[in-house]
């Protein structure tokens, strides 16, 4: 039997996509918590400390793009990346890794100067801690150690910083819904690929697990459809963060 490992925290967005990967094809896999303090404890064979890892029969792979690929060598079954399909898909993903999840580390890189955005911190270092206990200290100042980490600050390097947070959010909103188009998913293809299973987590997870009260995605009618469309392919909870850690289900938003 294969043996499948994948090495992360689960409030990394690409460890989440990883995760939608497997889930979608049913492979039966461990995931492995990740302490963002001490992550030569678990992940020290790889020299580093980037995430998501994953492993398989030994042999392991970072960058959740190419483990689609890889996937897809190992587990033909339910392909992330349709050969037939490859060029539109590779176009998609760029935007996807270079906009949409670029854009998600949009507040650390503003600050968490706010109440609102530290009570965001501390809900995150509760679901980090929930699977790696964090040392309370550690747990109080996460927001600031968040925004001062060093891939945050890279990430900054890599935005434009003139538009607007919420111009920035409305208008990759935008475009997410204009790659879906008629669908039924992203690209107009038939089948789920890699690009839903990497948006996916990322846009429920926040309303699941307590960042925010309102599935903000859900208001546009085609995003809210799409939503519906891929869920069916994935369990309740596919975001690798504990059950016991969820405040709303996700079909509740979507019916």
């Amino acid at each position: 039997m294969t043996s499948v490992k994948l090495y992360g925290y689960a409030t990394s967005p690409f460890v989440r996509k990883t995760g939608c990967f497997l889930y979608y094809k049913g492979v039966d896999f461990t995931h492995i918590p990740v302490s963002p303090i001490a992550p030569q404890e678990t992940i020290g064979f790889t020299n580093g400390s980037q995430v998501p890892v994953l492993e398989i029969d030994g042999a392991w792979k970072r960058e959740s793009s190419d483990h689609a690929h890889w996937l897809d060598q190992v587990f033909p079954e339910k392909p992330l990346c349709p050969p037939e399909h490859a060029e539109k898909i590779a176009e998609i993903d760029d935007w996807i890794s270079n906009t949409f999840l670029l854009n998600i580390f949009r507040p650390a890189v503003d600050g968490m100067g706010s109440l609102e955005a530290r009570f965001r911190g501390w809900r995150l270092a509760a679901l980090v801690s929930a699977h790696t206990p964090l040392p309370e200290e550690v747990r109080h100042y996460w927001p600031d150690f968040v925004s001062n980490a060093p891939f945050i600050q890279a990430m900054a390097a890599h935005m434009d910083l003139s538009e607007s947070a919420e111009d920035a959010r409305l208008r990759i909103g935008l475009e997410l819904a204009a790659h879906i188009g008629e669908g039924p998913y992203m690209g107009g293809l038939d089948h789920p690929t890699m690009l839903d299973l990497a948006v996916f987590p990322q846009l429920v997870f926040g309303f699941m697990f307590g960042l925010e009260s309102h599935l903000g995605a859900a208001d546009h009618p085609v995003i809210k459809a799409w939503l519906a469309r891929v869920a069916k392919h994935l369990p309740a909870n596919p975001t690798l963060v504990a059950d016991w850690m969820q405040l709303q289900r996700l079909e509740d938003a979507l019916s």
